[in-house]
């Protein structure tokens, strides 16, 4: 071979690695698209159908710790509310849902509930407060373990399934499969913008009828504020 035919050849050989690294660039490019947090995989047809909702449903006390340093309390759960409403309203012109619970050590107060009832009414969203009862009715036991307090991420994933929306938080949900046998039964009222009164709703999540529950798609704070 003389040294014309050999550079020829290793001419050929760089052009083949140009074009298979170009290739492997758009492959990468087409599973996944930059965002702050670095790259993120494609996502499923279920996924982009949510992401497509105009529904979104909100972790709201994972929100608070997101936003500030400030304890969870009334106040800045409202808060909290009036700054995202806006611009959450924007991206999804459907129901916007704002999901909290009561306190575990102790139970909701009527002057809470007219507190979220005023905020949901000024901001034209819903809260939905996922509330213990005081004596629960027969379901699981009172358990010790950290799913049987996650009444408000079980809710989270019950309306982002009702409403094939995305659930947005930054909790990986890491107890979602605990929850069916942690949880105790517990109730939640839909405080709504267009009425005065709240919906009142009974959940007993050991039941049949959330043996199908998967957890929900997520999108992260981040991407959406």
């Amino acid at each position: 071979m003389n040294g014309q035919s050999g550079w020829c050849v290793l001419g050929v050989c760089l052009l083949l690695i140009i074009v298979l690294l170009a290739a492997a660039s758009l492959w990468m490019w087409a599973r996944g698209r930059v965002i702050e947090g670095g790259a993120v995989p494609r996502k499923s047809a279920s996924y982009r159908k949510k992401c497509a909702s105009p529904h979104v449903v909100v972790d709201t006390l994972n929100l608070v710790h997101w936003r500030s340093d400030a304890s969870v309390s009334v106040e800045a759960i409202v808060a909290v509310v009036g700054d995202t409403a806006p611009t959450l309203k924007k991206k999804f012109p459907g129901r916007v849902m704002y999901v909290l619970k009561d306190r575990d050590s102790q139970l909701n107060s009527e002057a809470s509930r007219r507190e979220y009832q005023k905020c949901a009414e000024k901001n034209g969203v819903y809260i939905v407060v996922a509330e213990k009862y005081a004596d629960p009715p027969r379901g699981n036991a009172r358990s010790s373990a950290h799913s049987a307090s996650g009444r408000d991420d079980f809710l989270l994933a019950v309306l982002a399934d009702r409403w094939q929306c995305l659930a947005l938080t930054e909790d990986r949900l890491q107890d979602f499969h605990e929850f069916r046998r942690t949880l105790q039964p517990f109730y939640a009222y839909e405080f709504a913008f267009w009425r005065t009164l709240p919906a009142k709703e009974y959940f007993r999540p050991e039941s049949q009828a959330f043996s199908h529950l998967r957890k929900p798609h997520t999108a992260r704070f981040s991407e959406l504020l």
